[in-house]
């Protein structure tokens, strides 16, 4: 099937000219919200043979110790990782040295594997005020490594983001292996700053925050974004390091990503979308990925065009023509159709 092109029905709007939405434009033409996204999760490692194939499901709230005492009433709050030992409240550094165990699991066999992996705290830091655009407080940085048994060793969870750190960010609640944002009293996430969890949470969508709307709900839905999960359906559609311009139309104080005057030199509008993936699209972030394949792959979000029935989408106000309750847009950049 034929990558998408501009001169293909699916794309052939979004090389025109890009309308600016009125919630977002800003006086300057810089382009803040530029990030580079990337196709994992949670962004673990996973060492080790017996974990390959292995995906996080997440972290347990009930099997942390420190110094061979459990604690208690393990919770995430507002980015920091919280308990209790005997009467006392323990959290910031002194929780390094804590050991704590993750769920995971292997769904491409049947029947599925699962096992119990072990993790122990190294390091425990302030997050950078850089990566607080909402100015809602310190946040904290998890150095976390994973014990190793054929190794007999523990090695690092984390590769090193664009800082050069090995970190990880806790978020309390857990996604699927179809991308799922899930409650829940047990586990909990800690995502490794090279994964989109935490890489959408850094943009601004922390989800305890209040006074923008649903913050959940948009880092959920960012996190499809982040992935091009088109779908809704936990597949990737990118590469990892694919620059894309990223803004929303929150509510006021927000919006917490800007779009500017202008669009950045080179990219087009690609889609909108909310929980459940793309609401709509004008074009697919890689040509690889053809727009009338995608179309097949989710008919009920991702109508194929025709002359009856276009379903393209270039602009704000054609995406919230199919929901108006859309919050997230993005533009990628036009050479990546050429899939150079």
């Amino acid at each position: 099937m034929k990558p998408v092109r501009c001169l293909f029905a699916m794309t052939l709007v979004a090389c025109g000219a890009v309308e600016t939405p009125p919630i977002a434009a800003t006086s300057s033409v810089e382009q803040a919200s530029v990030k580079k996204q990337g196709m994992q999760m949670q962004g673990m490692q996973m060492q080790g043979m017996q974990m390959q194939g292995m995906q996080m499901q997440g972290m347990n709230l009930g099997s942390v110790t420190l110094s061979g005492d459990t604690l208690r009433q393990v919770r995430v709050v507002r980015g920091e990782l919280v308990a209790m030992r005997g009467s006392n409240t323990v959290r910031g550094t002194q929780l390094i040295g804590a050991h704590l165990t993750a769920q995971v699991r292997d769904i491409s066999v049947s029947p599925a594997a699962s096992a119990t992996v072990e993790y122990r705290i190294t390091d425990i830091d302030t997050e950078d005020d850089k990566y607080d655009p909402t100015d809602t407080g310190n946040t904290f940085l998890y150095t976390l490594e994973q014990f190793v048994p054929e190794d007999n060793a523990w090695k690092s969870a984390c590769a090193a983001d664009d800082d050069g750190r090995r970190v990880a960010i806790p978020i309390a609640a857990i996604f699927d292996e179809r991308g799922n944002r899930i409650e829940s009293d047990t586990m909990f996430t800690f995502g490794c700053t090279t994964g989109v969890i935490a890489k959408c949470y850094r943009w601004g969508y922390r989800p305890w925050v209040t006074g923008y709307g649903d913050l959940a709900a948009m880092h959920w839905t960012c996190t499809r974004m982040a992935r091009a999960d088109y779908c809704g359906i936990g597949v990737s559609h990118t590469r990892n390091g694919t620059p894309i311009n990223v803004w929303d139309r929150l509510p006021p104080p927000g919006p917490i990503q800007r779009h500017g005057l202008l669009a950045p030199l080179g990219m087009v509008f690609e889609a909108g979308w909310n929980t459940g993936g793309a609401v709509c699209m004008s074009t697919a972030r890689w040509a690889l990925d053809d727009g009338l394949a995608l179309a097949q792959l989710c008919p009920s979000r991702l109508v194929p065009p025709g002359l009856l029935l276009p379903t393209v989408c270039d602009t704000v106000t054609a995406v919230l023509v199919f929901d108006p309750n859309a919050r997230m847009f993005n533009e990628s950049n036009l050479t990546n159709l050429l899939d150079l």
